[in-house]
Parts: structure tokens; sequence; C-alpha cells
């Protein structure tokens, strides 16, 4: 299989050194990538500044214009948690621009799949703010683009990062193209992402929240993708799945604790292909989200990786969790219920 990624060294200078998502998160991913032969093994497709209409497509111009400024002042916070420094605005363009062209490659039909390699991330920004430490909606302008620009009517969005993707929702929360699907630890950071929240007006439907207790784990994760997600996924027929994949849900994360293990993040990366190839001529598209452990998230985008190179032996040097996973079944009972499966 043609696997291809996005990687750029302005990714890396969109930096705060004594911040959790810094440049070393990246630096250790390409080095894990390198030291295990699976670099060699990729199709590089090159990052590019998204243009100002492509940034229209999810945010507000004084938006965009506000971190542009902020950057060419030298950075600072944009909010509690969220920095910029002078390559921040280039840093977040690329990251975009980079992720649409990964994604339009995979439609043509170029490459099989791919992974985009890019920070900032993007999942929490909304429309006209900055926040959890992201500066623009990647996956959302990529979900845009995809039938804006390429031709294509339905796309899915699968976001297994811990945090809910609340600016993924409300970017999107009335879009009727795109199917968004966040699994993530409740009530936490940001606070959003109840089961309710289905969507709006003509997206109605089309918003799809687990909120997950802790501990969940990776059999409660099997449960609820095999017997929720995935029926979900299969009624909407998207054309193209991205994964907004972050690997804060381990069970060693700093700063979470849902209690997934790498092996069970290996099931779940491929699924999600296997089930690519079944609904959309495997078209399937990762981008870099969270995931602050360095010990977990290099050999996580390892794993997921493999699973887009097809590989069946995945790496998890740090075993499964040692909580106890809780019942999911009546949270699957009702996600059937809300959503009619």
């Amino acid at each position: 299989m043609a696997t291809g990624y996005v990687f750029d060294e302005i990714f890396t200078k969109h930096n705060l050194a004594r911040h959790p998502e810094n440049a070393r998160r990246l630096e250790a991913i390409m080095d894990y990538l390198a030291s295990r032969n699976i670099l060699p093994r990729l199709t590089s497709v090159p990052s590019r500044a998204a243009t100002p209409d492509e940034l229209a497509y999810c945010h507000h111009p004084r938006y965009v214009e506000l971190v542009q400024n902020a950057s060419n002042r030298g950075g600072g916070m944009l909010d509690a948690d969220t920095y910029a420094n002078e390559f921040s605005y280039d840093a977040a363009c690329h990251a975009v621009g980079g992720l649409i062209d990964l994604t339009a490659a995979v439609v043509r039909g170029d490459l099989d799949n791919g992974f985009g390699l890019v920070r900032p991330p993007g999942h929490h920004a909304t429309p006209s703010r900055a926040m959890g430490f992201c500066l623009f909606g990647t996956v959302a302008l990529a979900a845009r683009a995809a039938y804006k620009d390429m031709g294509l009517e339905r796309v899915a969005i699968v976001d297994f990062d811990v945090h809910h993707g609340n600016g993924t929702e409300a970017i999107l929360d009335e879009d009727p193209a795109v199917f968004f699907v966040s699994s993530h630890q409740y009530p936490y950071y940001p606070g959003t992402g109840a089961i309710n929240d289905i969507g709006s007006g003509q997206g109605k439907g089309t918003v799809f929240n687990i909120p997950l207790s802790v501990m969940t784990g990776d059999e409660g994760f099997k449960s609820l993708y095999g017997n929720a997600v995935f029926p979900a996924l299969r009624r909407f027929q998207p054309e193209l799945i991205l994964v907004s994949a972050g690997f804060d849900a381990h069970w060693d994360d700093p700063l979470a604790n849902i209690g997934l293990s790498l092996n069970g993040y290996y099931w779940l990366c491929q699924s999600l292909v296997t089930l690519a190839g079944e609904l959309c001529q495997g078209r399937i598209v990762f981008t870099l989200e969270g995931g602050y452990n360095l010990d977990v998230l290099a050999p996580g985008v390892g794993n997921a990786f493999r699973a887009l190179l097809g590989d069946s032996e995945p790496d998890d040097p740090m075993g499964g969790s040692p909580w106890k996973e809780p019942d999911v079944s009546g949270l699957l009972a009702e996600l059937k219920r809300i959503h009619q499966l």
C-alpha cells in the first residue's frame, strides 16, 4: 500500500519548551519512525501554506488575522493554555495546507492513505477562537476542502483524542456533509460533548458524541466502536474518513485517564483502515492531535502507520491498563437509542 505523510521542520518551530504541547512530541515521532524503518516505506507529501480562502472555509477572517498578528509580534498566550510564537501562524497554515494536499492525493488515488504529522493540533480551535493548544481546525478544514474542492459529498471525521473535539463540532455542527464522531473522557476539558449533542439544523444527526468515564479501556472501546460507531458510519456511507488521532487516551498519559493501551490503539486504527476499505475505497487520512507521554506517543503513531501499511504486529512496550474497566453496556444502549441503531 502507498502510504503518504506530511512533515515539515516548520512544525517544530512552533514551540514552548515548558508547555506539554511542544516540538519534542513531533521530534520523538520522527525519531521512532526512522529507527523502526517505517519512514523509508512512506511517501512524503510536501507541506504548503493554506490560502486565506481555504482558512475561511472554517474560520472568520478577523480571527485568522489575529493569529497572524500575534505571530508577527513575536507571540504570546492566546488563551490560558494556547501559545503562539513568531513561527506559529506559518506552522498552522502549513499544517492545514499540508493536510489538504495529503487528503487530495488520497482522494485522487495517488496514495492509498496517509497521516499528517503536523502541529499545532487543531480540534479545539473554533471559528473565532484559539483554545486547547489549537490554532486552526486542521481536520475540519480538510473535510470542507474535500467536498468543496475535491468533488466528495460525504466525509466522516473520527476523533479518538481523549478530549472532546469541540472546535471541530462547533465548525461542523450544522453541516450535513460531514459526520463527526468524538469519543472522549467526560466530564473533562473542555466540558463539551454530551451524548445528546447530535448536531443542529441541517446537520442534526451528524454528530455522534461518546462521553466516556475514566478507565474505559480496550474492551470498552471495542464494544462502543464495534457496536455503535461502525454501524453509524456504515449508515452514513462516507467517501472519505479523516481521523483526529490523539494518543492521550492511553492509560499512562499524564493529562488524562481513559485506559487505552497501545494494542487497543492499534486495534482502533486497524479497524478504521479496514472500514475505509469497506466503505470508501480505502480512503483514510489521520492527523496528529494530542498525546503527551512521548514513550506512548511515538509507538502509538508508529502503530497507526503499521495499520495504514497493512502490518499485523503492533508495538506495545507499555502493556495493558492496570485498572479495572467499567461496564459500558448502559452507554452503548443509550447511544443506540439516541442514534436509532
